[in-house]
């Protein structure tokens, strides 16, 4: 079972990572759209949004300087670690002999720090997340049953005209597959259904209403549904979105996402037509509205409806439609493929990228060369500050070290403070570069009052005047 939650806790750690960063891309492509809306085609309204399909689909991102990321905290790019073994995640220990303030100790002398550190809180969380899965996975099963043939009533097509009509739709648009043509009494508008057998569903008081030019706008709506592949995007989303339901600026990007795809249907299919049918389309609109009172949609549906609070827009793009330029297309994919660099790649690893440390505490720095720690003197009570941003993976008291605190940093680094006088942290705690986590004292074993400032990387000892030159130096 501990792989099991190993597995579990990895997997929340990059979903809830990931989600964190979809949401800055979210922001971005909502300001994009806000500042370049009125310029963009509206197929490329409802394509920007695949940059977040991707960002949420696709566990790897490259690292460039262009990446967003390289200007936000490293939080935003370091999932959350989790030990190897549970049951090696003992107390840690760091043993230091009773020496004067000025000696260093040998790294014989303390038991290595672990790797990792282990965040008490993320196994509910972990869990809390897997139960959400499963509670929006059923129910997305329990929606999509809803729209089976057996309880929707399906039944074809057999009027001959209505059939030819729907004939030349498909051949206008050079589809060969076969797509069956159905009406039902229990669906309020047309939609196109199904990822693996799909179908075109009527509603029966459609093939009443309508008039043959109005009929064939909603067959060429529902067939560039399938044409450019909308039910699949669905499910995908929707799948995603699932995985991210935690995240309430993803449910409202997904929501976004459909109602653009509609308007990018929408343009489809005027494409489709000739000058003098786009006015008579707004129509056909218009009226289908009227024959239905709530548009009914699933994560595996894709149809001409939609609520009348965003009917406007659509009528608002039938308008304004103008058929897209090469000269406007070609903006409009370099301004997303722009967008893209800026917020799908990841921050730079650059050569010799480590954190940055900071001296502890004031005072003065005595070491031992070839040693692994320092000793830092100064009056009891001075302030003494995390080195580097990270995690307080133990605040506690021994009697040789005496109050000591232990702090987990990214790229497998660690700090040890000890002989404190007074701890500032708790286990658990995060805490910032420079952000106070004790005073300086003479706890433990030790003669005087002073400071032992331990490093590791990835376990093991580590001189910590190279990486404090500065600080050293003066």
């Amino acid at each position: 079972m501990e792989w099991l939650v190993s597995l579990l806790h990895a997997t929340f750690s990059w979903i809830s990572l990931n989600s964190l960063q979809a949401s800055f891309l979210v922001l971005v492509i909502l300001l994009f759209k806000l500042i370049l809306g009125g310029y963009l085609p509206a197929r490329f309204h409802y394509g920007v949004w695949f940059l977040l399909i991707i960002k949420l689909a696709v566990p790897l991102s490259l690292a460039s300087p262009l990446s967003l990321f390289n200007w936000l905290p490293a939080a935003f790019s370091t999932p959350v670690p989790y030990p190897s073994s549970r049951a090696g995640t003992a107390a840690l220990q760091v043993d230091v002999p009773l020496q004067p303030p000025h000696f260093v100790a040998h790294p014989d002398t303390y038991t290595y720090m672990p790797e990792e550190a282990r965040f008490f809180w993320f196994d509910p969380l972990s869990f809390l997340w897997l139960l959400g899965v499963i509670v929006f996975a059923v129910a997305t099963a329990w929606s999509a049953r809803s729209f089976s043939a057996r309880k929707l009533d399906i039944q074809p097509v057999q009027d001959v005209a209505i059939l030819q009509l729907y004939a030349s739709c498909k051949k206008q648009l050079g589809i060969a597959a076969s797509i069956p043509l159905s009406i039902s009494s229990a669906v309020t508008s047309p939609a196109l259904l199904g990822i693996w057998r799909p179908r075109i569903l009527l509603p029966a008081l459609f093939l009443e209403k309508l008039d043959a030019d109005e009929l064939r706008h909603i067959f060429l709506h529902e067939l560039c549904h399938y044409k450019r592949h909308d039910i699949a995007v669905n499910g995908l989303a929707h799948a995603l979105l699932i995985l991210n339901w935690f995240n309430p600026l993803m449910w409202y990007a997904v929501f976004r996402m459909r109602q653009d795809q509609e308007v990018a249907c929408d343009a489809m299919t005027l494409a489709c037509l000739r000058e003098s049918e786009v006015t008579a389309y707004g129509y056909t609109m218009v009226k289908a509205l009227e024959l239905y009172a709530n548009p009914q949609q699933s994560a595996l549906t894709a149809g001409f409806a939609s609520s009348k609070k965003y009917i406007k827009r659509r009528i608002h793009m039938i308008r304004r439609f103008q058929r897209t330029t090469y000269a406007w297309a070609a903006f409009s994919i370099s301004a997303i493929i722009a967008l893209g660099a800026f917020t799908l790649t990841g921050a730079q690893e650059t050569w010799g990228k480590e954190p940055l440390f900071h001296l502890p505490v004031a005072g003065e720095v005595v070491s031992g060369g070839e040693q692994y720690a320092i000793s830092i003197m100064n009056k009891e009570s001075t302030p003494v500050k995390a080195s580097a941003a990270g995690t307080v993976i133990k605040a506690a008291y021994d009697a040789k070290s005496g109050n000591h605190v232990v702090v987990a940093h990214e790229d497998g680094y660690q700090t040890v403070y000890a002989h404190l006088e007074k701890l500032e942290v708790e286990q658990g705690a995060l805490v910032a570069q420079d952000q106070l986590i004790g005073l300086l004292g003479s706890t433990g074993r030790s003669t005087g009052p002073h400071l032992l400032f331990q490093m590791t990387k990835d376990g093991a000892p580590v001189d910590p005047l190279k990486y404090l030159p500065q600080q050293a130096a003066n």
